[in-house]
């Protein structure tokens, strides 16, 4: 009778290539992951703002009839700056994301299109983009 001794267990080279395929997984993954969480958080503070811009022009539009004289308003980043005539002072953006504020007013001041673009992106890249009936018109991809 024979006995031989089955063995137990994984090879020392098995464990090796299960290791490196993980690790290949992983340096694929883990990017794009963190890309996705950084797009989320762009795309939320611009709808996020852009809310708050709608109820202050809403607000506006319902004190004075029109929501501005036709012309393009704009925030800077930072907050600091900003072009055109005043059209709502008290804007202020908020949230980690520093984006770009454009409001393009026309028909005699009874539309806009409200367009967010981050400067971390790249010029001209719209984060996200609205209308005075919150149609979206535009997101980040």
């Amino acid at each position: 009778m024979s006995t031989e001794r089955r063995a137990q267990g994984f090879s020392l080279v098995e464990i090796l290539l299960v290791l490196a395929i993980l690790g290949i997984i992983s340096a694929i993954a883990i990017p794009s992951f963190l890309g996705q969480r950084r797009r989320a958080r762009v795309i939320g503070d611009a709808m996020s703002n852009a809310k708050v811009l709608q109820m202050e022009l809403e607000s506006r539009k319902a004190d004075a009839g029109v929501y501005g004289a036709a012309g393009t308003y704009s925030w800077t980043a930072d907050g600091s700056a900003t072009t055109g005539p005043a059209l709502i002072s008290t804007f202020q953006p908020s949230g980690a994301s520093k984006m770009n504020y454009s409001v393009l007013i026309a028909n005699g001041g009874l539309t806009y299109t409200l367009t967010v673009t981050d400067p971390s992106i790249g010029s001209g890249v719209t984060a996200y983009q609205t209308d005075q009936n919150g149609k979206e018109l535009a997101r980040l991809h």
